[in-house]
This record gives structure tokens, C-alpha cells and sequence, in this order.
């Protein structure tokens, strides 16, 4: 699956590389400077392939610089989970970020999910502008997510 604009396009990353992990690895990083701490990186690329979820990258037209991912997990049966949204600094106000979260919702749709879900937190203002002009609405906090008091969940319903 390939999506493709004039100035990017979007693959499904099928196995582990050193761009899907570098973007996972930045995401970490810009984590724990907006929150505040310092942890090993949980989030681990095997948990984004089929059939626990999926893991999108966006890429130049050359395919010579990755300019941002995007990743769900299976929740349960109706539900995925969004994660690994991350788009490098000098590829953002692109539109990026809203064309990854595009082909993400359609490959959920496609998978069966009827809403994904997600947790962001007030650290993340860029983020939750961009979640809640995608059609996400807050939630109470859902999962692991119950005991964090900096957890702001949300979730955009894709089938009704």
C-alpha cells in the first residue's frame, strides 16, 4: 500500500528497519523531554506488525528521508490503539501528520476497527490540536492509562 501526494508518499512498514525505529526512538526522546523523565523506550516495532496492528511511514518522494510514522495496536475487537505518531521537526505544518492519521484510519476501517482510541497528555498541545481537528473526542482514561494522571485519552469513532 502505497498513498502518494506531490511531495510524499506513505508505506506500510512490514518488517523492522532503521527508519521505523528511528522514529520511534525520536518519538521516546521528545517524550521524555516535554514530560519530564528518563525511561527505556517501551514501545517495541514488533507490537505495530499484522496482526497485533500496523505501522505507516511517510517518506519523500525519493525515499531517501522518512518525514514522519504513525502505528496502531489492537485494543480489542472493535478498537485500536494509535501510537508511534511522530512526525520530524522540519516536516511539520505539512500536513504530514494529517495524512499519516488519513491511511492509518482507512487500514483500521479495513481491519474491522469500529473507533481508535489514543492517550496524549497537556505536555502535547501540538498533538492534541491536531487529534481533536481529526474528529478525536476526550474520553476518561481507558487501560494502562487509568492510574496516569497526565493521561489525556481520546477517541474518533470510524464506523458507526
Amino acid at each position: 500500500m502505497v498513498f502518494m501526494n506531490h511531495n510524499f508518499q506513505i508505506r506500510w512498514a512490514t518488517s523492522p528497519d532503521p527508519h521505523s525505529q528511528n522514529c520511534i526512538d525520536e518519538l521516546w526522546t521528545e517524550i521524555q523531554k516535554r514530560y519530564g523523565f528518563q525511561a527505556p523506550n517501551p514501545m517495541d516495532f514488533n507490537d505495530f506488525l499484522p496482526p497485533k496492528g500496523k505501522f505507516l511511514l511517510a517518506e519523500s518522494m525519493d525515499q531517501k528521508e522518512v518525514l514522519g510514522s504513525v502505528a496502531y495496536t489492537k485494543f480489542d475487537d472493535t478498537k485500536c490503539e494509535l501510537d508511534a505518531v511522530y512526525v520530524f521537526p522540519q516536516f511539520r505544518k505539512s500536513k504530514v501528520a494529517t495524512s499519516l492519521l488519513v491511511e492509518l484510519q482507512k487500514n483500521a476501517i479495513l481491519d474491522g476497527y469500529r473507533s481508535m482510541i489514543l492517550r496524549a497528555g497537556s505536555p502535547q498541545p501540538e498533538a492534541l490540536a491536531l487529534y481533536k481537528n481529526f474528529g478525536f473526542q476526550e474520553i476518561p482514561s481507558f487501560g494502562k492509562w487509568i492510574s496516569d494522571p497526565t493521561a489525556i485519552c481520546l477517541e474518533k469513532k470510524i464506523v458507526i
